[in-house]
């Protein structure tokens, strides 16, 4: 698995330096392209403070922008475990501008998922969760950045006392600042916390007697190495998730 891996990575490079070897006249456009994609490999997948797959995690995003400063997008990412457990594809529109970005996305994991139903949205059986996503960062004078996401729909239910289901609108807040930044790293710090609502518990939690959890803090430092004449940004991180008492270490890297 380690060589297979090293041999797709060498792979993957040779052609993206390859790639930037086409004579300008070939490539050079009046505007970016509207369409693009992007791939990215990790150690494992990690999101919110949960443990999405503790495997080596393949990344993809395909989006198309529709005006030319390429503020509002649609696109699909996916991700895929090389131990083959993991497989999710979530479809999403999205706006950009400045510091400000407004998503809506609809996630669809089917890990452990016994018979995906990818077309199912009955509010009592669905497993997709259309999540709402929010966030802004300060300029560059206080570069704070501030996350707010909310599940509005779907796989997020709480039983009630009589015996219905009900949505409990999960809610997630990260705080995130830059503590290093220069020409050669960036480390930024983070923490976040989650709750319900509507509800006892959230979907970030397995304490279902408590709303209100810090369920993501840690440390993510980037940086760009040079392989082949190809510059290659990578991140490492350390995550810590209080309340459900364990850590991970990720290692990743956009591949283009």
């Amino acid at each position: 698995m380690k060589k297979l891996l090293i041999y797709s990575m060498v792979l993957i490079i040779g052609l993206a330096g390859y790639a930037q070897e086409i004579p300008p006249e070939i490539t050079t456009t009046k505007e970016p392209g509207r369409l693009n994609f992007n791939v990215g490999l990790e150690t494992s997948h990690l999101w919110r403070g949960l443990i999405i797959n503790p495997s080596i995690t393949i990344t993809g995003d395909i989006h198309y922008t529709f005006d030319k400063k390429q503020n509002f997008s649609v696109g699909i990412w996916g991700g895929n475990g090389f131990d083959g457990k993991y497989t999710e594809i979530d479809y999403y529109v999205q706006y950009k501008h400045k510091g400000l970005t407004v998503g809506l996305w609809d996630l669809f994991n089917t890990t452990n998922v016994e018979h995906p139903e990818v077309f199912n949205y009955d509010k009592n059986a669905t497993t997709h969760l259309i999540d709402f996503r929010s966030s802004y960062r300060f300029p560059e004078k206080f570069p704070l950045r501030i996350e707010a996401d909310i599940i509005l729909y779907g796989n997020d239910r709480e039983l009630t006392s009589d015996l219905n289901y009900k949505n409990r609108y999960s809610t997630y807040v990260e705080l995130g600042y830059p503590i290093i930044k220069n020409e050669q790293i960036t480390l930024d710090g983070y923490i976040g916390g989650s709750f319900s609502l509507d509800g006892k518990s959230n979907l970030y939690s397995t304490n279902l007697n408590q709303n209100f959890n810090i369920v993501n803090a840690g440390l993510k430092a980037s940086k760009e190495i040079s392989i082949l004449q190809y510059k290659l940004p990578v991140y490492a991180g350390i995550m810590w998730n209080p309340s459900e008492k364990y850590t991970r270490m990720q290692i990743g890297v956009s591949l283009f």
